[in-house]
């Protein structure tokens, strides 16, 4: 039930503040039409990297946020570390995946591809991989300035490497243009895709309850001594 209520205390903060949904929404839209006109496995893997920005961003800041007040007053009513992690991550999650599940739609009508369900995959993987990559990345930036340049970089770096090069093996989101490509023209590597999927959402998840435990692990109360008689 704590976990529930985590999770539902962080949709509330999401639902309410309707500019961060709008957001949420519209950014891949902008990648997407930016390249439409192009081959089509080029637009959908610039929807994959907005749908990352977005998610990865909106991640970040609902850590900020909560790290600043909400989370260690729940972590003193009793609350584990683990409870409010996994609560969050799963709030999150579940906007993510209808986020990408939307685009899946959108492209789905859109595009003309071999495979359409690794194109709804690999929209649906970029949007909850972003989650436990932006919640690291917020766990461990002092500030919102320092964690957006981060997922700039990441993200950045995701769209201009060459994925054949073995470096773009170690980003996050490599398994999703493996999943493009094979949905697009029919070929690519399903198996490295889904092994590599699993082992960096699976890592970063516990990456991410790690330091959520660290950081709102319980602190010895001080203890006050009498002063002694005179």
């Amino acid at each position: 039930m704590r976990l529930l209520r985590s999770a539902e205390m962080t949709l509330r903060d999401l639902l309410g503040r309707g500019g961060v949904l709008v957001l949420l929404v519209l950014v891949p839209m902008v990648f997407y039409v930016a390249r439409r006109s192009d081959f089509s496995g080029q637009a959908i893997r610039f929807a994959c990297m907005g749908l990352a920005w977005a998610v990865s961003t909106v991640a970040l800041f609902s850590v900020i946020s909560s790290r600043r007040g909400l989370e260690p007053r729940l972590r003193l009513a009793g609350y584990s570390a683990a409870t409010l992690y996994l609560g969050r991550l799963f709030a999150l999650v579940t906007a993510a995946a209808l986020v990408g599940g939307l685009y899946a739609l959108i492209i789905h009508l859109d595009q003309d591809v071999v495979h359409g369900w690794a194109v709804a995959v690999a929209l649906v993987a970029s949007a909850v991989l972003s989650v436990p990559l932006g919640m690291v990345v917020g766990s461990l930036a002092p500030r919102d300035l320092e964690g957006m340049l981060v997922l700039i970089m990441v993200v950045g770096l995701q769209m201009i490497i060459d994925p054949g090069q073995s470096a773009a093996r170690a980003l996050p989101l490599w398994s999703t243009r493996e999943l493009i490509n094979y949905g697009v023209t029919g070929a690519g590597d399903l198996q490295a895709a889904w092994l590599h999927a699993a082992g960096y959402g699976l890592g970063m998840v516990l990456v991410g309850l790690a330091i959520a435990g660290i950081q709102l692990r319980r602190r010895r109360h001080l203890v006050i001594e009498p002063a002694p008689s005179r």
